[in-house]
């Protein structure tokens, strides 16, 4: 019994180690972009992102200015809980 699952224990770790192996190459990420992702981007560089329809294509710039203006309010100053909650149905 204990030779069956040492047996099976040692095949199974073997193929998810050569699985592992073989497959790396493709996981990794390559080096030139890994150094890019590592520096620092300027915002004007960066594409403009699509938000879908109702907002479209907005630019990155765009973007911080408006969170700038508009910053998230702090986690002390959301709108006050009634304490009552009502659940759907009948």
């Amino acid at each position: 019994m204990k030779k069956d699952i040492l047996i099976f224990w040692i095949a199974a770790l073997s193929i998810v180690f050569g699985l592992s192996a073989i497959l790396y190459r493709h996981a990794a990420v390559p080096t030139a972009e890994l150094a890019k992702s590592k520096t620092p981007q300027p915002m004007e560089s960066m594409p403009d992102i699509d938000l879908g329809s109702p907002y479209g294509t907005v630019s990155v710039t765009d973007l911080v200015g408006y969170y700038i203006e508009h910053p998230p309010a702090p986690k002390g100053t959301a709108a006050v809980d009634s304490g009552e909650h009502r659940f759907g149905g009948c």
